[in-house]
């Protein structure tokens, strides 16, 4: 450490100037007194701590790192979901490497604890975390945090066993639409909830967080829906099924879906009174498989705001749909 005066545009400052992580830090005071309090009262070492929050080039921490690409996302999709990154990422710290430079990880070593961990009990499920910590580590690099700009984790990567996508039959939706409630009280509970159904049914979208911020001022009916951002960016989706708009009233504000809770109840109650079972997130297979038949891949995959096709196959299409089928879907209305 060095403690010296110099002259700043004619004022006599005292600096002191420290070798910190191979980097000249340099602080200035308008008199000596101050420097020394400074140093002395323990200022020295907190501005000095303060560094090791920030990055620092090749010598930044992986705990830092977390915290900037955080911070990043967070900035570029202000009402995405990103608690789920976060606990992904923060198997990097549990695993010991939150003080460790990101130019000095070993990857061989995480490689090895993604493949011991219990908790993720599938290939798949190795795979989403290990691909999480390489986008990290690539952003790492872009940011100039390390030398690397392309990092690679292998893993045992299992291929996903054949599944049956579960979706409703085209009379199983039109049942389900046209229910009347049953008793009174149900009967209008289910009302208020069918056009947010029709909504997911017939255009996609997901039951928990855009239907739970669609509002009846981001249709323009008959034309188009702005879906709010909420796991994906937001997006414009048009060309919708005519059928969609028979079930959606041309309001002006308001609500699209007024409970996701109090939607998956009635529903609940709505295919118990029909006798069927509602597949897991049925609604959305639904339209992804019938619609992949009847309008094509592209206009699938931008309508339910998708980006990777094999993605969408594996988890969102039902292969034994026919196009016949598919018309009679898309054909389901208030006058069926």
């Amino acid at each position: 450490m060095k403690k010296y005066k110099r002259t700043v545009r004619g004022e006599t400052k005292y600096v002191i100037d420290v070798m910190h992580h191979g980097k000249r830090r340099r602080k200035s005071f308008s008199d000596f007194g101050e420097s020394q309090r400074f140093e002395k009262d323990g200022g020295l070492n907190e501005w000095l701590s303060s560094f090791e929050d920030q990055p620092d080039g090749y010598n930044t921490t992986v705990s830092v790192g977390i915290r900037k690409y955080l911070e990043n996302y967070q900035s570029r999709y202000p009402d995405a979901r990103w608690s789920h990154i976060e606990s992904r990422l923060n198997y990097l710290l549990k695993w010991g490497l939150g003080g460790e430079k990101i130019d000095s990880i070993d990857v061989q070593y995480i490689q090895r604890r993604v493949e011991e961990q219990s908790s993720w009990k599938t290939a798949s499920s190795k795979y989403t975390y290990k691909n999480q910590f390489v986008i990290f580590l690539n952003w790492c690099g872009l940011m100039g945090y390390c030398k690397k700009t392309k990092w690679e984790i292998k893993t045992l990567r299992m291929p996903p066993k054949e599944r049956e996508i579960g979706i409703l039959t085209p009379k199983q939706a039109e049942l389900l639409l046209n229910e009347d409630g049953g008793e009174r009280n149900n009967s209008r509970s289910w009302e208020k909830y069918k056009p947010s159904l029709a909504i997911m049914l017939f255009a996609g979208l997901r039951p928990q967080g855009e239907m739970e911020k669609l509002d009846y001022s981001h249709i323009k009916h008959g034309e188009s829906i702005s879906v709010p951002a909420s796991k994906t960016p937001s997006r414009f989706i048009t060309e919708l099924p005519d059928n969609l708009w028979s079930w959606i009233p041309d309001k002006k504000s308001g609500p699209v879906m007024p409970s996701w809770k109090g939607m998956n109840q009635s529903r609940s109650r709505a295919v118990k009174r029909l006798g069927f079972k509602y597949p897991g997130d049925g609604a959305r297979h639904s339209f992804g498989s019938y619609g992949y038949w009847m309008y094509g891949l592209e206009w699938t995959m931008h309508t339910m705001g998708h980006m990777n096709y094999n993605t969408f196959k594996t988890y969102y299409m039902n292969k034994k749909v026919s196009k016949a089928e598919a018309k009679k879907y898309f054909s389901i209305d208030t006058d069926s």
